[in-house]
């Protein structure tokens, strides 16, 4: 087992390196590489992957998503990232609960998990994407990263509750969304004011290399018992992780020195993340796909819901404030997926909630998200300033 798990993080890593010579996420490739090596295909870990570890990349996975997060500018944006983001998701769920309800015949249950899935933007592709880009002005990037982030949470709070496996009584749904919501805010409340008023007391361990390890090491593990204390999916204590230590940022510096360690703890942390332990986490998405599924009729349906949905959405509830060509490419580039759905369904997926066939679905429209979209918009913002 474990010289297929080598392997399979050695071809992975190949595959990503090839990949981004054409811009396509390295996500892309480690699901790839998960189907490849998979049981629909060469069979080289057929023996599957211990459940721990991959429940350990999935927390780190989350911790990494919400690390990515830029809180600069969000007052500012915040009220144009939740109206897009609200006109993204809100369209793209309607439209799939209502058409895989009444023409693909599901049961409600399922089509909400898928909806909410496919309504989802990757914020670390999104990041990506940008950094690979030419003409971006600084409003469309920020309000692009933070309607992601938005959409994120969304993704995520719905995740903690489908592994929770509490999804069926009304009551008992409010109860946990609540107290997830109690959870977020007052982690992120406490943060926000300590780095806002009393920064002084963060400032020395950030600046010192060694206790701004500590103190992210008992943050992130610190918050994922935190959550299992109370009885709250752990997976949302790794996510809060990563926020309390992305918004670090928030303190002013009069000196370089704090901004450039943070800085620098959070491209370190990524580095390892990226080398290691994301790639075990979607090679087993893609262990888990079939690729004879993968461009079947339903595959091609949600697809193309999820598309609809998003860029239609977003294009019209951005369109009073952003010139055309801004709102056009707000709608593509909100369309990229490639972390948090596969995450969502293959949650589901465990829980029995969705079918095989469901899944292979939703990692099939994160796969040409992922692939398609960046080459889009790469070329959009090359010719043209958004």
């Amino acid at each position: 087992m474990l010289i297929e798990l080598i392997l399979a993080i050695l071809i992975a890593r190949l595959m990503a390196f090839i990949l981004d010579r054409f811009e396509i996420p390295a996500i892309t490739a480690y699901i790839v590489t998960g189907i490849i090596l998979g049981p629909s295909v060469l069979n080289l870990i057929s023996g599957g992957m211990p459940e721990d570890l991959v429940t350990l990349t999935f927390f780190f996975l989350l911790f990494y998503t919400g690390l990515n997060v830029d809180f600069k500018g969000i007052r500012e944006y915040l009220g144009k990232s939740l109206v897009i983001t609200c006109g993204g998701v809100g369209l793209t769920i309607f439209l799939a609960v209502v058409l895989l309800t009444t023409y693909m015949k599901l049961e409600l249950l399922p089509a909400l998990v898928i909806a909410i899935a496919i309504s989802n933007t990757a914020t670390e592709i999104v990041v990506v994407m940008l950094e690979h880009s030419y003409e971006v002005s600084d409003e469309f990037r920020r309000i692009l990263v933070m309607s992601s982030f938005i959409d994120d949470i969304l993704a995520i709070l719905f995740m903690s509750l489908l592994r929770g496996a509490i999804l069926g009584e009304i009551a008992d749904v409010s109860y946990e969304l609540l107290r997830l919501m109690g959870f977020f805010i007052v982690s992120v409340t406490v943060i926000a004011l300590v780095t806002k008023y009393v920064p002084r007391l963060i400032y020395p361990l950030v600046v010192n290399w060694d206790y701004l390890l500590f103190l992210s090491s008992v943050i992130f593990f610190g918050m994922v018992y935190a959550a299992h204390v109370l009885g709250i999916s752990e997976i949302f204590g790794a996510y809060i992780a990563g926020l309390i230590i992305g918004m670090l940022r928030l303190v002013h510096d009069p000196t370089v020195m704090y901004t450039v360690r943070v800085e620098e703890f959070v491209l370190r942390m990524s580095t390892v993340l990226e080398f290691f332990i994301i790639p075990i986490f979607f090679v087993y998405i893609g262990y888990n796909t079939l690729v004879s599924q993968l461009l079947s009729p339903l595959s091609l349906i949600i697809l193309g819901i999820a598309f609809a949905g998003k860029f239609i959405g977003v294009a019209v509830t951005s369109a009073p404030w952003s010139r055309p060509a801004q709102s056009i490419t707000l709608g593509l580039a909100m369309n990229v997926r490639g972390s948090i759905e596969p995450a969502v369904a293959l949650v589901a997926l465990e829980r029995g909630i969705i079918t095989q066939d469901l899944f292979s679905a939703v990692v099939a429209v994160s796969l040409f998200t992922s692939t398609v979209i960046p080459v889009i918009f790469n070329l959009i913002t090359r010719l043209r300033r958004i």
